[in-house]
């Protein structure tokens, strides 16, 4: 009774939902929760020429489009391809598994490890860009990943530690008891010494160099060049090398309190 009314009142309203309903939808899509008619025919068809033979280049002047979509869209699961549409992702046949994820209280760095053991065998960057992309999709957050204090955290320059289940030095502790000077403890610095004697030569190395720039002493300079030159150690002898080819700047720098260093710089960043 009331569509009899509606097509006497409002007949284009009538013909109009009635054309809406009577649409014909591609049988193989019935069951997508989102249909783009458009992009699927753009699929079957580039799917249809690559079968018959035809290169990139040949169907995409054919259809109008680039050659990279021809790439993405000639094989594959024509549905999956419609599905995710043209910038399909690795981790779109994952996003299921990531909604569960989520939604049982998992952190990021949890889901990426878990999509990794699910078999994902693209990069770490593009599969926590994809988490934020489906933080934004459905507004919601992964969990907050614990924190872990490390165990050299708390020390002054995280020189390392002695305790009951474990005695250890890092090597920034190392680096600078011998560039800054810095305490260690007798045992780790009887150890260290003993298990790479080069350290030695290193450490009277170094030193000699801090006196040279805090004296402003032009002939320590060219003993010091002279005495490492021919270096066991070639990082040193490099250094060094370094040094005589560059010995006048090099020789100002050390003399004068004036620095070139943003002269230098810019011209670097020219080059």
């Amino acid at each position: 009774m009331l569509s009899h009314i509606i097509m006497i009142l409002y007949p284009q309203v009538y013909k109009k939902k009635l054309w809406m309903v009577v649409k014909k939808i591609p049988s193989d899509v019935d069951n997508f929760p989102v249909f783009n008619n458009k992009c699927y025919q753009l699929i079957l068809q580039i799917q249809k020429y690559s079968q018959e033979g035809c290169s990139n280049r040949e169907i995409a002047r054919r259809l109008g489009i680039g050659r990279n979509t021809v790439s993405k869209y000639k094989t594959g699961d024509p549905k999956l391809l419609y599905q995710y549409g043209i910038r399909q992702s690795k981790l779109d046949v994952y996003r299921d598994y990531i909604m569960q994820c989520l939604n049982n209280g998992l952190s990021k760095s949890k889901t990426v490890k878990a999509i990794y053991e699910q078999g994902y065998d693209g990069g770490m960057t593009n599969a926590f860009d994809y988490l934020k992309k489906i933080e934004r999709e459905y507004n919601k957050k992964f969990e907050p990943q614990p924190y872990v204090r490390t165990m050299t955290e708390a020390l002054k320059y995280r020189t390392g530690s002695i305790g009951k289940k474990c005695d250890y030095i890092t090597r920034n502790g190392v680096f600078n008891h011998l560039w800054m000077n810095t305490e260690l403890t007798s045992n780790h610095k009887g150890f260290i010494f003993e298990k790479y004697p080069i350290l030695h030569k290193i450490q009277k190395c170094i030193r000699e160099f801090r006196k040279i720039l805090e004296l402003k002493s032009a002939p320590l300079l060219y003993l010091f060049i002279e005495s490492y030159r021919n270096s066991e150690l070639t990082e040193i002898k490099s250094f060094t090398n370094g040094l005589s080819k560059d010995i006048q700047s090099v020789e100002n720098a050390v003399t004068y309190n004036y620095s070139n260093g943003f002269v230098e710089g810019t011209n670097s960043k020219l080059r």
